[in-house]
Parts: C-alpha cells; sequence; structure tokens
C-alpha cells in the first residue's frame, strides 16, 4: 500500500491550522482565493506564524499591518483584509514548499534565517514581506528541490 502525499494546497491549509479554521474544502488556490475574498481568520494567520516561529512584530511587518489593529482584529474575531489574507496564503505557500524541499523544519528555518547568494547575499526571511520577494524564495525552493541551484 502506498502512502497518499497530500497536495501543497492540502498543506498550505493544514500549515494555516486545517479544516478547524478554514473548513471550507479546497482544492486548488483558486478556492483558496475565494476563501481570502469572503476573509481569512486572524487564527489561520496566527497558525502560520507559529509555524513560521515569527514574532508579533514580524508577522505583522510581513502583513504591512500594525500589532495593534491585528491584536483588535483578533479580539474582535475580525478576518483579514483581502490583501492580508492573500499575503497569508503566499506565507503559506513558501512554509510548504521549505518543508517539502527541507524535510525538516529546523533545516529550513535554519536556511530562511542564513544568507543567501542566489538572492543577492541576503536572508530568505528579508524577502518575506513583499509579493515579488515570495516568490523569488518560492523559485529559489524549486530550484533547489530539482537542483538546479547553484
Amino acid at each position: 500500500m502506498t502512502a497518499v502525499r497530500k497536495t501543497s494546497v492540502a498543506n498550505m491549509v493544514d500549515l494555516m491550522g486545517g479544516p478547524a479554521i478554514i473548513p471550507q474544502v479546497v482544492h486548488n488556490e483558486l478556492d483558496l482565493l475565494a476563501i481570502a475574498i469572503k476573509g481569512i481568520s486572524v487564527q489561520a494567520l496566527r497558525a502560520l506564524q507559529l509555524r513560521l516561529r515569527f514574532s508579533n512584530k514580524e508577522i505583522s511587518a510581513v502583513l504591512g499591518v500594525s500589532e495593534s489593529t491585528l491584536a483588535r482584529r483578533e479580539q474582535a474575531n475580525k478576518a483579514l483584509t483581502l490583501d492580508e489574507g492573500e499575503k497569508t496564503i503566499q506565507l503559506s505557500a513558501v512554509l510548504a514548499k521549505g518543508l517539502e524541499v527541507f524535510e525538516d523544519e529546523g533545516d529550513f528555518h535554519h536556511w530562511l534565517n542564513t544568507v543567501n547568494v542566489a538572492l543577492g547575499g541576503i536572508r530568505p526571511i528579508q524577502l518575506l514581506s513583499s509579493a515579488i520577494g515570495r516568490e523569488q524564495v518560492r523559485d529559489l525552493l524549486g530550484r533547489i528541490q530539482y537542483g538546479h541551484y547553484s
């Protein structure tokens, strides 16, 4: 019997807290977009934050929102904005890809925080606050996965 391998979208949902936090059925990234449009809960972001080992200050910087605004939304049980939801989904995609490539969370976190020549001599974590940066990190992870990184 072969093990069933989860899709990266299923892994992304798990990293954001799983069905308990995102109860909608998710088959692809368009389903995730529909959820973001309706509003992803701050709980999904907090689950991801925990896995990324980000402080409140770091996650707020990545989202481009103040810590106090995020805390108020969480207290009031208000959803993230569409922009914040999309950023959360993109971060979950980076984390899912990193865990797939490194297979060890500690190794991935070490890589995220290490200066990388392929990224212009900066740490991958420094790129996560922009869409282009998140895509660059994902692309590099893909190159590492398939042996195209030199």
